[in-house]
């Protein structure tokens, strides 16, 4: 006859499983909180590129056009 598990084998199984799970979902976290920081860089430097051609756009076009015949 086999040999029932016994109730500590069981509950440590299911405390490796609950570690395990707890753990895929930190990972899980960590990744949703690297993509939100990379997120938030990718906005902040489109404003700050934004605020920079409010200030200099005119400049730069300045520099790119020719002002006099070819």
């Amino acid at each position: 006859a086999r040999a029932r598990p016994s109730a500590a084998m069981l509950w440590r199984a299911l405390s490796a499983l609950g570690r395990e799970l707890s753990a895929e979902w930190a990972a899980q976290d960590m990744r949703a909180a690297l993509c939100q920081l990379l997120l938030l860089w990718l906005g902040v430097s489109l404003l700050g590129i934004c605020l920079a051609w409010r200030v200099y756009g005119g400049t730069v076009a300045a520099l790119c056009y020719r002002s006099g015949p070819a």
